[in-house]
């Protein structure tokens, strides 16, 4: 008698499972294209990355489309894809599916696009960068053993960039070298995924190192435990300190 599918002594090809995966990705992204209407191409495109991602996080983190507030009252540009602090963090307000969250609770912001070409990534680095650019405050906290003190420098926050295909073969050659040096002062990008050719990662932003990329079959699996890797890296989203956003409150009320 065969064992049953997943059965105990039967092998789990995780390359496998995911190839099946960026195919129906693939797919998706595709029929979003034909849509018609470019807002609804968008709307659509974003929606299959945002319930992929939320599928494969793990609990403590969520993904949505956001804008990015601080306690000084700028905000950034919408961004397609947030990931934020599930547990901790509140959001400040919510109409249909787009959010507003704190800057403190943001991990990693992604832009998604139809392709990948010098275009999009310069646009893509100006959108990450109005999200660094945002004030973040830290504050005490209590826990079982006490109060933490505040974390003195706020994590660094990851950007990137999603696609279903390149305007450029190979996708990461010179000219996406080029158009990744080009971007701005604070908009790098850490990592990204154009499906069918690759995933991408700057191991080192300090220093603008090469990109490191897989190969076309293993884009969505690679991407995935590169961006697992990196927000583990990242620890837990600092303490918001409401005090910075309370006085930002009384003060807008105090001038009105």
């Amino acid at each position: 008698m065969s064992a049953e599918p997943g059965g105990e002594g039967e092998p789990f090809d995780l390359n496998q499972v995911f190839s099946g995966q960026e195919a129906v990705l693939l797919g998706e992204l595709t029929s979003a294209r034909q849509a018609g209407h470019p807002t609804v191409q968008g709307d659509a495109t974003e929606g299959h990355w945002i319930e992929l991602l939320r599928k494969r996080l793990p609990r403590r983190y969520d993904a949505t489309r956001a804008i990015v507030v601080d306690s000084q009252g700028h905000r950034s540009h919408q961004m397609d894809l947030v990931i934020y602090d599930r547990y901790f963090s509140p959001q400040w307000w919510e109409q249909a599916d787009h959010h507003y969250v704190p800057a403190e609770s943001v991990y990693a912001v992604f832009e998604v696009k139809p392709e990948i070409n010098r275009e999009y990534l310069l646009y893509v680095s100006e959108k990450i960068a109005s999200v660094r650019e945002l004030y973040r405050t830290a504050a005490q906290f209590g826990w079982a053993m006490g109060t933490m003190n505040p974390r003195p420098t706020p994590p660094p926050i990851l950007g990137g960039l999603l696609t279903g295909s390149s305007a450029w073969s190979p996708a990461f050659g010179e000219p996406f070298q080029r158009a990744l040096a080009d971007g701005a002062a604070h908009g790098a990008l850490d990592l990204g995924c154009v499906l069918g050719h690759g995933a991408f990662e700057i191991p080192d932003l300090s220093r603008r190192s090469a990109a490191v990329n897989s190969g076309p079959q293993v884009a969505l699996i690679t991407f995935l435990l590169t961006l697992l890797r990196r927000l583990q890296a990242l620890g837990s989203a600092p303490a918001i300190d409401y005090t910075a956003y309370e006085r930002w409150i009384t003060g807008g009320l105090a001038s009105d």
